[in-house]
Order: structure tokens, then sequence, then C-alpha cells
């Protein structure tokens, strides 16, 4: 028991950590997507090809500055299926649409849409504060929330 009370010690601490980071990276002036891949990087202890950080650019403000789904949600999507995705078409499909849909609707849960221009509008409400300042709080919060997938799927160890 005493093991197990340290683990879940270690996981919140781990937690802590990587929405600290993710705020951290964003306030650096790294967009949320590349914000989230950062930050799960360094708790993880894993490091994405270059490539694939690259792509994170484009998921900024909504994809391209186009306001639609917020970049953070996007790159913690994007993390979920380099664990879950297959490879071929003869593989199954249905478990990264699994977990897909479960980060998205833990997502919507806390925030109501994951639509980066429709969160800007309700930043005000729901967080007391004006456009873009809203940002470092998704960030994190999208931050665990991959991390808490990837311990429960197995894909990291804490």
């Amino acid at each position: 028991m005493v093991c197990l009370a340290g683990n879940m010690m270690n996981i919140q601490s781990q937690k802590d950590n990587i929405i600290s980071l993710a705020k951290n990276y964003f306030n650096e002036g790294y967009y949320c997507s590349e914000a989230v891949v950062r930050a799960f990087e360094d708790i993880a202890g894993l490091t994405f090809s270059d490539d694939f950080k690259r792509s994170m650019t484009i998921l900024g403000e909504g994809i391209g500055d186009s306001g639609c789904i917020c970049g953070a949600v996007s790159a913690s999507i994007l993390i979920a299926g380099y664990f879950s995705g297959r490879l071929n078409n003869n593989e199954s499909r249905e478990y990264a649409q699994k977990v897909g849909k479960q980060f998205i609707e833990e997502f919507k849960k806390r925030y109501q849409t994951t639509c980066c221009k429709g969160l800007k509008k309700k930043a005000e409400i729901l967080f007391g504060i004006g456009k873009y300042r809203h940002c470092p709080e998704i960030t994190g919060f999208c931050a665990e929330l991959i991390y808490e997938i990837a311990i429960k799927e197995g894909w990291i160890k804490e």
C-alpha cells in the first residue's frame, strides 16, 4: 500500500510538472501546440522527431490562425495518434478512435468547445480574463490530460 501511495504522489507531481512546463513553454513564445509536445517530451523522457515537432507550428491559433480547433487540442490528439494509430489499413482503427474520442470528451467537459475562436470568445466568461490570456491554462490542461491518458494506456511509464 505504501508503494501505491508513493506512486500516486509521483504521478501527481509529474502532472503538476507537465502543467508548469507547458505553461512556461507557451509563455516563452511557443505556440500552445508546440508547448504541449515539448512538455510531454520532457516528462515522458522521449524525443519526437524534428519533423513531428515542426508540424506543430501550423496548428497554432486554431490551425494557421483560422480559429478552428485549438492547437493544444490538436497537438494532444497527434500525440495520442503517435501511440495508438495504425500503420496500414489491415489494422484496426478502433483503439485510436476510442482514445481520440476520450480526449475530446474530457476537454469538452471542461471547456464546452474545441474551437480556438470559441474559446477566445468565452475566455472572459470562463476565466474572467481577456483574449489569449486563457491559452496557458488550456495548454497546461491539454498537456496534463494527454499525460494522464498516456499513463493509463501504458504508452509511457511515470
